[in-house]
């Protein structure tokens, strides 16, 4: 295993367009192999999109779970916070648990571009896996979530600080370099979100809806969502949320995705949110939004994939 780590694109910018997929592992004769394959390029697939649109801010980053980390990469480290993810059962809510073997996250400008790299994914993986999830996302205005609030707020600046944040460090030997990468599927219920005034949405946020300014201490609830999922400014991790929606279904959502070095960090902020720091005061948030997956993967640097695609 190399010394130098390159770490995957985990601090970019959301995107304008997204792909997330989530794929089950099926056990075959050449599962192995494939995936193997798409590890060892995995770096070069990526340039060669960039190179062929250069200015359409084209990155994806590859991640595996638990099981499948251990169970196909026996050979290699296991991260120390890497296991199957556990649900969180409040007295209110429940952040679910919900499997996944390997996860890609496809951003660019354009649609068509996030399409044609996860066709080729789909057909070089074809019969080694089988999808779980695929969402497509969006940006939305000047960054806002479908609910009218603009995401990502409390993220480290995108630089070394994110860096920081984002990508695991000597404390962990063996997966320097990665990120542990946790998502979540959210649905909201906007007819009843829609019928709280914008007073009222802003103080289940914690931000004024219309120019983000953070209310202050005093105009801020308790259980606003700001104020739940603070837990320092040295405790920080990096989203690259994004709104999705299928309309004629009714259905508006947020793709909640997190990259970060300290796993816990995350956790620590779930807890807030489900069970309550004190107990019982849980995020207002989810008195509207939902979510349906929850699973946590390890995106390895980029020459990690490489040791783990073999020769």
């Amino acid at each position: 295993m190399s010394d130098v780590h390159f770490p995957q694109p985990v601090t970019r910018l959301p995107g304008r367009n997204v792909i997330f997929i989530v794929y089950s592992i099926i056990d075959t004769e050449d599962s192995l192999a494939k995936i193997q394959n798409v590890a060892k390029n995995f770096a070069g697939l990526t340039r060669s999109m960039q190179n062929r649109y250069p200015d359409e801010n084209f990155n994806a980053v590859m991640a595996f779970g638990a099981e499948a980390w251990s169970k196909y990469f026996p050979q290699m480290p296991v991260p120390k916070q890497l296991k199957t993810f556990e649900e969180i059962k409040g007295d209110r809510y429940t952040a679910v648990s919900t499997p996944g073997d390997l996860f890609f996250h496809i951003r660019s400008n354009e649609m068509g571009i996030c399409y044609e790299f996860a066709a080729f994914l789909d057909d070089k993986l074809r019969g080694a896996v089988e999808s779980i999830d695929e969402t497509h996302g969006f940006r939305y205005r000047d960054g806002r979530d479908v609910i009218g609030f603009v995401d990502g707020t409390e993220n480290p600046a995108i630089d070394r600080e994110a860096l920081e944040f984002a990508v695991i460090g000597d404390e962990d030997e063996g997966a320097q370099g990665g990120s542990y990468v946790f998502i979540q599927k959210y649905v909201h219920n906007m007819v009843a979100w829609n019928q709280l005034s914008t007073e009222d949405q802003s103080k289940a946020i914690g931000r004024h809806k219309y120019d983000d300014v953070e209310l202050s201490d005093e105009e801020k609830p308790a259980n606003a969502h700001n104020a739940v999922t603070n837990i320092g400014d040295d405790k920080k991790i990096f989203r690259a949320n994004v709104p999705f929606a299928n309309t004629s279904k009714g259905e508006y959502g947020t793709y909640f995705i997190s990259y970060a070095r300290d796993f816990s960090i995350t956790l620590q902020m779930l807890n807030n949110m489900f069970i309550g720091d004190p107990v019982g005061n849980t995020d207002r948030l989810l008195d509207f939004s939902t979510p349906l997956t929850g699973t946590l993967f390890y995106a390895p640097p980029y020459d990690v994939l490489d040791d783990i695609g073999g020769e």
